[in-house]
This record gives structure tokens, C-alpha cells and sequence, in this order.
């Protein structure tokens, strides 16, 4: 595969780009697209989109993209449509490597496309040959799972491997997964916690959640409910809502442990912590499902274990 052909250079690159991997990942943009999405600049949303759509109009493709990457995520005023975002990706062909793959994932997800695994394959490759390294490990993923195709794990770990040397924190993220998992590799949960933790520093929401449940299991390193939570809290603040609970969980039980009889060991400052935490969560469950019901339940009770553990001559 034509591929292949790029791992000597890419290799070559890994050094400098382990300690930047931003560098290789900066979209080109023409100077006039630059001008309207200066972070931080107080325009109008609508004015943004506007003078975007005019330069995609006279011909300027990093337009296309910009105008993708502003539907897809939402800006301001302007709610987030991801169909809509996909279409600017697909109006740009392959004249760009990024929206070939920005386009792939649209299908790999089932968001704002139909799902289609044979779709999301060949544009993740075709963005890869095109030299988009993000595509690599999101093309090896696809061979370690065969979906859209034949399975081929070796060489899906391999490619995976390879981005997660560069410093690519989604390619950390999947074969820190591969490792703790054992899929396509054999399991090794502590290079798996490295590759995850190399992630998560970088904002990668899906590696802080995994380590929130390496901690809270003690798989291949001491369990810490503490730090469970603490990873499970920076899932949540990178967008992972259902992390919230997961924290909380990790807090309640590290501060509320059971000793021998009827004695228990309270630690009332992660009981807080388990309170804050479950107060967010039950911001995310409607009113009346099972969850919101146990967290309400919960509070009451973890307040009273608090002034217990802070006022025992009143028991």
C-alpha cells in the first residue's frame, strides 16, 4: 500500500515531533480564513460565516474547511450542525488531506452521515497517502477491529504504534487501549497507563477516563481511588458527562470504607468532593430516572456521614 511508503520518514520525524505533536498537525488556511478565526476575536458568529461562504464562493477551499470545522463544532450563535459540517468537508474533494479525514469520521461516527465503515476506511486512507497523520492511527484502528473490511491487526497496531511515538494524543489513546485491552497486542496495562497518561495530559478526555478506571480497578499499578477520581474529573472536563458520576463513585467509596464489626474509616474531604461531583451529575440525569433518583438519595446520607466523622460526640 502506498502507505506503507510514508513509516520512514514519519519515523524519522518522531523525535521533534513528540515534544510538539501540534507542529505536524497546524491546517493550512489562507491568510484572509486566518484573519476570521483569530481566537478570542469578538465578531459576530454570523459575520464570520458570512465572509467564510464568500471566499468559499470566489474559490478559496480553506473556507470550505473552516466554514466544516465551525458547523461541526458550533460557534457562538451559530448551533452546531454536523450534517451541514460534513457537507462543507465532502464540497472539498480531496484537495485536502484534513477534510478527507474530518469527512471519514463523519461516517466512522454516524454523525451527520449514515454510518459506513467502508466509507470512513478508504477516506482514512486516502487522507493518510495524502499525509494527514491523524489518519494513520484512525485507518489502523479500523484494521484491528475489520471494520469496512478485512481484518489486519499487526499492521493497524503497527500504524497505531507509530503515531503514538509522534505524540498524537488520539493515537496514544487507542493503543494505550490496544495494550490494556489486549485486542491486536499482547495486554500490557503498564505501557498501556504511559501511553494513556501521555493522552490524557494533552486534553484526551477518552485516555483520563480509562485511567479513572485503571485506579479505580488497581489494574497493573496500586488501587487509588483519589486518583481515580481526579482522572475521572479531567474526563469530565474534557467533555465526558458521564464521567461525573464515575467520580463521585470513586470519591463516596474512598472516603467510606467498612472495617471490621460495625467501625468504618471516613475521610470527609473526598466525601465532599463525592458530594460536588454527584451534584454535577445529577445535573445530566433527567428528573426521575433511576440515576437521579440514587444521587438524590445519595447526598442527604453522604452529608450525614460528614457531620458524623466531624462531630462524633454527637452520635
Amino acid at each position: 500500500m502506498v502507505i506503507t511508503a510514508l513509516f520512514a520518514p514519519l519515523l524519522a520525524m518522531a523525535a521533534p515531533l513528540a515534544e510538539a505533536p501540534e507542529a505536524f498537525y497546524q491546517p493550512e488556511f489562507s491568510a484572509e480564513v486566518r484573519a476570521l478565526i483569530v481566537p478570542g476575536d469578538a465578531a459576530p458568529p454570523e459575520d464570520k460565516r458570512a465572509a467564510l461562504e464568500a471566499l468559499a464562493d470566489a474559490g478559496d477551499v480553506s473556507a470550505l474547511e473552516a466554514l466544516g470545522e465551525l458547523h461541526m463544532f458550533g460557534l457562538g450563535s451559530i448551533s452546531k450542525d454536523v450534517a451541514r459540517g460534513c457537507d462543507y468537508f465532502e464540497q472539498v474533494g480531496d484537495r485536502r488531506a484534513d477534510s478527507l479525514h474530518n469527512l471519514a469520521s463523519c461516517y466512522w461516527n454516524g454523525d451527520g452521515r449514515a454510518q459506513d465503515y467502508a466509507k470512513a476506511r478508504a477516506l482514512y486512507l486516502k487522507a493518510a497517502e495524502a499525509g494527514w497523520r491523524m489518519s494513520f492511527c484512525a485507518y489502523g484502528k479500523m484494521l484491528v477491529l475489520g471494520q469496512g473490511g478485512a481484518a489486519d491487526p499487526a499492521e493497524g497496531i503497527r500504524l497505531c504504534r507509530m503515531t503514538a511515538l509522534l505524540g498524537d494524543k488520539d493515537a496514544l489513546t487507542d493503543y494505550g487501549t490496544f495494550l490494556l485491552t489486549g485486542r491486536g497486542v499482547e495486554r500490557d496495562p503498564v505501557t498501556a497507563r504511559y501511553m494513556l497518561e501521555r493522552a490524557a495530559e494533552q486534553g484526551q478526555a477518552n485516555a483520563a477516563f480509562l485511567l479513572g478506571q485503571i485506579h479505580t480497578k488497581g489494574d497493573g499499578t496500586p488501587k487509588d481511588l483519589k486518583l481515580a477520581g481526579e482522572w475521572f474529573g479531567k474526563a469530565y472536563d474534557g467533555g465526558r458527562r458521564d464521567a461525573a458520576e464515575r467520580a463521585a463513585d470513586a470519591y463516596f467509596i474512598g472516603g467510606y470504607t467498612r472495617l471490621e464489626g460495625d467501625q468504618v474509616s471516613l475521610k470527609p474531604s473526598l466525601l465532599r468532593k463525592a458530594i460536588v461531583w454527584y451534584e454535577k451529575a445529577m445535573a445530566y440525569e433527567p428528573p426521575g430516572s433511576e440515576r437521579h433518583t440514587r444521587i438524590v438519595a445519595l447526598i442527604p446520607k453522604l452529608t450525614a456521614l460528614i457531620e458524623s466523622a466531624e462531630n462524633p460526640a454527637a452520635d
